[in-house]
Order: structure tokens, then C-alpha cells, then sequence
């Protein structure tokens, strides 16, 4: 008995110990804890402000496409020179193009030399050596190098040529004379679509219009190179040539042509883009910063945009 209640005593003691150590780590663990969210907390105006920044550019960048697009879509019948569908352009060894002469500096200032109209060859186009539809027989006259260039160029012109036209009539819709017309709208909606679900389409559009143009140039030769997979390479190759044109048309094009009316048409949109500005600021706030800071700020946020709203169609309609 007595070894028996020596045993009970020295387990009860080392259960004893064991609970005061785990007691001890858990107060560690917790001052851990404790210390870890106090520097979270110093550190949430800085992680704020770099996110207000983050943010500041990221609304930059959205003015600057989606003026772009604005730009696009009010260049009325510009557009039929932005995007040709003639089928002159198509099937012309070259076309003419306004050239502009060098600058000549003098005395420190630059002075234009003027401009002038100057040829320049259609390339790929001036490869097609049948216009129109070509027979058999026409075919079977050309060497293979002559026929292999001449289905590549018109494969070619018809995967642009329908691809332009597809742009160009969506475009068309967005009018500043039509309903859809509204630059917030393009801006926060149509321009993002464009550019996400606009450049998925534009790959299937890219292929299939390519095999297409591809089985009207030549079927013979679309066949064989079906087998020898150059018909593969070239489709694919044009779908995403498609695709990079379609984001370059978006969003770089019309600052490359007058980044002065682009910038015109975002400061005439400062308004939404400011609106835009404050929802980042609003969600850096509820992501950084305490949530009652956040809260206050996101009431101001929506009293301010229901302000401006107000104001805007109380003008409409009075």
C-alpha cells in the first residue's frame, strides 16, 4: 500500500507539472498573439496608403483604355479607314498614304517640312496573284511557290478583312448619337468587356475565320496542309495576331493617333473616375484599417456618389 500511494502521488505531480507547462505556453502563445496584432495594427496606415497608390494607378490606367475606347467608338465614319473591308484595299499591290516629311531644326525650334502623298506596298496583300474567285484551272497555272503565296495572302485578307468588319459593327453600336452611347457606361462596362470576353471571342473569330478564307483560297492546298500542318500553324498563328491586334486597337491605337483627344475625353470623365477612385479607397479602408474607420468612410463614400448622382439628374430633368 504505501509504494502503491508513492506511485498515485508521483504521477499527480508530474500531471501537475505538466499542466502548469502547458498553462505557460499558452500564456506565451498568447502574448504572442497580442504582440503580433499590435503591430499589424501600427502597420495598417502604411499598408493603406501603398494600396491607395496601387490603386491611384490602376484608375489611371482604366481612364486611359477606357477613353481610348471613347475615342474609338465617336470616329463615325473614320472608322471605315481605321478598319478597312473594302475590297480594293484587299486585293491592291499598294495604296496611298499621307507621309509626313523630317523636321528641320532651326534655332533651337523644330519646323515641319510639310507632308505628301506617297505609295506603299500592301503587304501581304500584294502577294495575291488571282483576284476574286479563282478557278481550277487558273490555280493549276500558278507555280507552287506562286500558289502557296497566293493562298497564304488571301487567307490572310479574309481573316482581317471579317475580323475588321466584326470589330468595326461592334463599335458601331456605341455611337455618342445612340442609347449606349454614354461614356460612364463604356468606361465601367463595355471597355472591360471588350478587352476580357471581347479577346476570348476574338481568338475563335481569329481561327475559324482563317479556315474559312483559307478552304475559299484553295482547298487543295488547305488540305494538304491540314496534313502537313502549316494550314494548323497559320490559323492559330492569325488567331493570335487577332487577338494582340484587338488590344492594341483598345487600348494603345488611339493614343499612338491624338493622345490629346484621349486626354481630353478622361478629363471629361474625371467625375465617374473619381467615383471609381473612392470604391478601391473604400475596400483599402475595410482591408487596412479598423472597421469603424472603414465604416465612416464608406458612408461618406455613398452619400457623396448619391449627392452626385442627384445633381446630375436633377439637371437632366429640370
Amino acid at each position: 500500500m504505501p509504494i502503491e500511494t508513492s506511485k498515485e502521488t508521483e504521477d499527480a505531480k508530474k500531471a501537475r507539472e505538466a499542466k502548469e507547462k502547458k498553462d505557460r505556453d499558452d500564456q506565451d502563445q498568447a502574448a504572442k498573439d497580442k504582440k503580433k496584432g499590435e503591430v499589424t495594427v501600427q502597420n495598417s496606415w502604411t499598408g493603406f496608403i501603398k494600396s491607395l497608390f496601387t490603386y491611384f494607378v490602376l484608375t489611371l490606367i482604366f481612364g486611359l483604355f477606357g477613353s481610348s475606347f471613347i475615342y474609338l467608338t465617336s470616329r463615325g465614319s473614320e472608322l471605315d479607314e481605321i478598319f478597312p473591308t473594302d475590297e480594293m484595299f484587299y486585293s491592291a499591290k499598294s495604296y496611298e498614304i499621307l507621309k509626313h516629311g523630317p523636321e528641320n531644326i532651326v534655332d533651337c525650334k523644330e519646323t515641319s517640312t510639310g507632308s505628301f502623298m506617297g505609295m506603299e506596298d500592301n503587304f501581304p496583300y500584294n502577294l495575291i496573284k488571282i483576284k476574286g474567285d479563282a478557278s481550277k484551272e487558273d490555280l493549276a497555272k500558278l507555280t507552287l511557290a506562286d500558289r502557296l503565296m497566293n493562298w497564304f495572302a488571301k487567307t490572310v485578307a479574309g481573316c482581317f478583312k471579317s475580323n475588321r468588319a466584326i470589330l468595326k459593327g461592334f463599335l458601331d453600336n456605341f455611337s455618342p448619337d445612340g442609347p449606349l452611347g454614354n461614356h460612364v457606361f463604356q468606361i465601367y462596362f463595355v471597355m472591360p468587356f471588350t478587352i476580357i470576353v471581347g479577346g476570348f471571342i476574338s481568338l475563335i473569330t481569329g481561327f475559324f475565320s482563317a479556315f474559312g478564307s483559307a478552304v475559299s483560297a484553295d482547298t487543295k492546298v488547305t488540305v494538304w496542309g491540314g496534313f502537313l500542318l502549316y494550314a494548323w500553324g497559320l490559323g492559330f498563328g492569325l488567331a493570335l495576331i487577332i487577338l494582340m491586334r484587338l488590344l492594341g486597337t483598345i487600348m494603345f491605337f488611339p493614343m499612338s493617333q491624338n493622345w490629346k483627344e484621349v486626354a481630353n475625353i478622361m478629363a471629361c470623365n474625371v467625375k465617374p473616375l473619381v467615383v471609381l477612385f473612392g470604391f478601391f479607397v473604400c475596400g483599402a479602408a475595410y482591408d487596412k484599417l479598423d472597421p469603424s474607420i472603414a465604416g465612416v468612410m464608406g458612408v461618406v463614400y455613398l452619400a457623396l456618389v448619391g449627392w452626385t448622382v442627384f445633381r446630375y439628374f436633377s439637371k437632366q430633368l429640370f
